[in-house]
């Protein structure tokens, strides 16, 4: 039985030279994907992030609640289950990007790439670049954590 709603976390990882945000290439899926994962029961989302950013991409990130910089809801419908994704937003040290590596024992990950959020529509789904899109402005300062819902901010 699939549950009625799932929450996820996903990660906003911005070079530390540019504003391009990297995408992670994985066999099953058609285009860009973000760092992160959905939480288990009684997981706080920093802390499934951290772990999936680790095992991911090999590197430990100190994310926390600053890091938040939207929660995008989906509503779900015949082909999805209705969902909860925290999104947050970290621009990595250059240690840290150049540490990042595609984890081995990560199955179905194949790499990743830096995407500039110009490219973003050809690059990955349209609410991949709704969060990317809102992320990358709060962590330039022009916008505030905001709830994100299909077509719309609240």
């Amino acid at each position: 039985m699939t549950p009625p709603r799932r929450i996820g976390a996903q990660a906003v990882l911005v070079h530390p030279a540019s504003d391009r945000v990297l995408l992670l290439d994985i066999a099953h899926r058609p285009c860009g994907w973000l760092p992160g994962r959905s939480c288990m029961p009684h997981e706080p989302p920093a802390t499934a992030l951290r772990d999936a950013v680790r095992r991911q991409l090999g590197i430990d990130l100190p994310l926390s609640g600053a890091d938040l910089a939207a929660v995008d809801h989906t509503p779900g419908g015949r082909t999805a289950t209705e969902s909860y994704h925290f999104v947050f937003v970290h621009r990595l040290t250059p240690a840290d990007a150049g540490l990042a590596r595609p984890q081995e024992r990560v199955p179905g990950l194949l790499g990743f790439e830096w995407v500039s959020p110009a490219d973003l529509d050809a690059a990955c789904r349209a609410y991949h670049v709704r969060r990317i899109t809102h992320a990358v402005r709060a962590a330039l300062g022009r916008a505030a954590p905001a709830m994100l819902t299909a077509d719309q901010e609240c």
